[in-house]
Order: structure tokens, then C-alpha cells, then sequence
């Protein structure tokens, strides 16, 4: 049993499903749902289909690999081990917006929300030039994130010298900062290694 599973299909699906839950539905609740919140979801499952499709078709969901599964397009094996990824990865993703609202509030949220939106963004630069796709991803980082300068440590450094000089309170600017630095390697990394 998976003796021809590709591993790197099943690692696209859970990365994939993590990030449609934590980018798509993290910008659907914070757009209020409606139509802004269906479109920012839409716009996710867009990205990850020029990200994740080339290599696994980018099902996130079990119920299209059970129907690609019933067609003869994807085996038996690949379908329990795309669906095991797809739960987890719905599960990782649930668990770290969910911090938004629990355990990882505030400033930490902020470096966890600047790290993952900010590796969905170099992904998605680093796999399409794309610029519906692009500028989908930055759109919905932004919506999530409270701001671009969070994807953007470029745009937090300069803002926080403008308000530092201003003699303003730049607050925990370097949360957002530190966020996208690391994002920008983790992005990089599953770009890399798991993607190429």
C-alpha cells in the first residue's frame, strides 16, 4: 500500500488545504462573508490552482478526489493519502487561524499572520508571473494580514522610521517585520522543496 505514492503530490495537498483555510477563510471572515468574503475564497482556490495544480491537481478537497478517484484519474492509494493531507492540513490551517481568536492573539498573531501570508505571496511570485494571480495573492494577504506592510518588512521599516522621526508610537511594528522575513524563507523553502 502508497509503494507508488508520489509524497510530493500528497505534500502539495496538505500545504495547498492549509493555506485555502487559513488565507481563504481567514480573508472570508475578515471581509464579513457575503460576496467579498465568497470572492476573497474564490481568489485563494485561484492562486493555489496556479501554485498546487501543476503538481497535484490541487483536489483540497475530498470530495474531488474521491471523483477523480471514481474516474480512473487518481488511484486508490493517491486518494487515501491525498485525503489524509487534505484533513490534516484543513486541521493545521483551523488551528492556526483559529489562534487569531484564542491562544495566539494580538502581536503574535500579527508575526504568525505577516509569516504565513507573506510565504503564500513568495510562492505565489516564485510559481506564476501571473498577475490576476499576484495581484490575488496580495489582496488577500493584506485582507487578512490588516495591511500590506505586514507581507512588506521594506514598507514596516520605512513606516517606522517615518513615525519614529515624526515622534509618533510606532507600536510593535517589528512583529509584522520579523513575520515577513521568516515568511519569505518558509516560501522560499516549500517553493524549493516541496513545490520544484
Amino acid at each position: 500500500m502508497f509503494e507508488e505514492t508520489n509524497w510530493k503530490t500528497v505534500g502539495a495537498e496538505f500545504m495547498g488545504t492549509f493555506f485555502l483555510v487559513f488565507i481563504g477563510l481567514g480573508a472570508f471572515g475578515e471581509l464579513g462573508g457575503g460576496f467579498a468574503g465568497a470572492l476573497a475564497l474564490g481568489m485563494t482556490l485561484m492562486v493555489l490552482m496556479h501554485i498546487f495544480g501543476p503538481i497535484s491537481g490541487c483536489h483540497l478537497n475530498p470530495a474531488v478526489t474521491i471523483g477523480t478517484m471514481m474516474s480512473g484519474k487518481t488511484s486508490q492509494d493517491d486518494a487515501m493519502a491525498y485525503m489524509g493531507g487534505q484533513v490534516l492540513g484543513a486541521l493545521v490551517g483551523a488551528m492556526a487561524l483559529a489562534g487569531k481568536f484564542s491562544v495566539v492573539e494580538g502581536d503574535i498573531f500579527m508575526l504568525t499572520a505577516a509569516m504565513v501570508g507573506t510565504a503564500f505571496f513568495v510562492m505565489a511570485l516564485l510559481s506564476t508571473q501571473d498577475p490576476w494571480a499576484v495581484g490575488g495573492t496580495l489582496f488577500l494577504v493584506t485582507a487578512i494580514a490588516d495591511g500590506f506592510g505586514v507581507v512588506n518588512p521594506g514598507v514596516d521599516l520605512g513606516s517606522f522610521i517615518a513615525i519614529t522621526i515624526d515622534g509618533g508610537d510606532a507600536g510593535t511594528w517589528y512583529y509584522g517585520f520579523v513575520g515577513s522575513v521568516l515568511g519569505a524563507f518558509v516560501g522560499w523553502a516549500i517553493k524549493d522543496n516541496l513545490l520544484d
